[in-house]
């Protein structure tokens, strides 16, 4: 070989090196099949929406929830798992555990045909030749059996001057720090906001209760429920329940300041609090006498 064809052929090999390292790191990979069918999907059949969990680490979670006459508050009819796994174009799904067997019958083994597999529409050729369309509402992977979780919204604390009975009654200061927990929700329905006077129905109904509704933790619970339909007109219904983090009485202003200080801007420093455990001189509801 002489030395100019050894050149050439050098020049040949840096060329094919150059371009195979640019056609091996330019290109994103592809997503796999197995990729695109993990997340969250639903499917609407029938007047409700079935719910289908995929996870990557070979198992499903599925459930039913049905809406009522507002197309608005969601019921759960039922629950059902198992494995899954894809096997020459098919999705197949193997059921351990059901009580919706109209939909997921236990222990049966589901043989579903890819007809179509994309970033956010499945369709699935069932046994029966009904192709089903399922949705993608999320592209985040969840764990085995992880469930969309109810919607929680953090209400500002609030404190009242507890109504009295009789003039010479002790003045009483009720600080609540509380959250509204909503019903669920439609998949991709969106969460209604607060009505700018719910705040203040809250207030008006807190102050409007005098000692014995809330010298405990039971009538405490009672008056939460009062709550929930209090507000519930100001959420279109969406409140389920409420939920009490912190609850004190006191006889003083001071502490009233402190309350709102503390679930405001957050713990004091210096302050040590465990397991419910409370300022020196702050009383619950059980102890306030």
């Amino acid at each position: 070989m002489t030395r100019f064809q050894y050149a050439i052929s050098c020049v040949f090999l840096v060329l094919f090196m150059a371009f195979s390292l640019a056609g091996c790191g330019g290109k994103e990979k592809e997503k796999g099949d197995e990729d695109l069918v993990v997340g969250n999907w639903t499917q609407y059949r029938n007047r409700a929406y079935i719910l289908l969990i995929i996870s990557p680490k070979g198992n499903w979670h599925s459930s039913v929830r049905i809406a009522d006459a507002t197309s608005k508050i969601v019921k759960s009819k039922g629950d059902a798992q198992g494995a899954w796994h894809l096997e020459e174009g098919q999705l197949i799904f193997t059921v351990t555990d059901s009580n919706i067997e109209e939909i997921w019958e236990k222990n049966d083994t589901s043989f579903l045909e890819i007809v179509e597999l994309g970033e956010r529409i499945m369709l699935l050729k069932e046994e029966n030749g009904r192709i089903a369309e399922w949705k993608k509402t999320t592209t985040q992977k969840t764990s085995d059996t992880e469930i969309e979780k109810a919607v929680v919204i953090p209400m500002k604390p609030i404190a009242v001057n507890l109504n009295k009975n009789r003039s010479n009654t002790q003045d009483r200061y009720l600080c609540l720090n509380m959250n509204m927990v909503l019903k669920e929700l439609m998949p991709d329905q969106k969460i209604p906001a607060m009505h700018p006077k719910a705040r203040e129905a809250a207030i008006i109904f807190l102050s409007s209760l005098v000692y014995d509704d809330v010298k405990d933790f039971d009538q405490v619970k009672i008056q939460r429920t009062k709550l929930v339909d209090v507000l519930n007109p100001y959420m279109e219904g969406f409140i389920k329940d409420i939920e009490i983090e912190h609850v004190i009485i006191s006889t003083t202003m001071e502490k009233v300041e402190e309350f709102l200080i503390e679930h405001t801007m957050g713990p004091k420093e210096g302050v040590e609090e465990e397991n419910g455990e409370k300022e020196d001189g702050e009383k619950s509801p059980e102890e306030e006498k």
